[in-house]
């Protein structure tokens, strides 16, 4: 697992193999949460078509939407536990 990308404080961007994978820093009123989503085949046709404009769009409407259209795709457990490593031995290297 590895960091690609990230926008600081907002979302992280990760690769394990062919899997991708958005971390977003969420909040609704003033409660603060994250969504860590794999992305899908559209969703990674989208980024390679468009980068981290696609990403900086996709953590937005992941924000928006959290508790709802994307509250079922989070993930949970050992890829997030794996996630929460990577993110921080990268905030640590840099």
């Amino acid at each position: 697992m590895r960091v690609i990308d990230f926008e600081a404080q907002f979302w992280f961007f990760l690769t394990n193999e062919d899997n991708f994978f958005i971390d977003v820093n969420c909040s609704n009123s003033f409660v603060g949460f994250g969504r860590l989503i794999k992305l899908n085949e559209l969703e990674i046709s989208h980024y390679k078509l468009n980068g981290k404009n696609y990403l900086n769009q996709l953590a937005n409407d992941i924000q928006y939407y959290a508790l709802t259209k994307y509250s079922e795709r989070n993930i949970v457990g050992e890829i997030d536990k794996q996630v929460h490593q990577t993110i921080m031995k990268f905030k640590s290297d840099n």
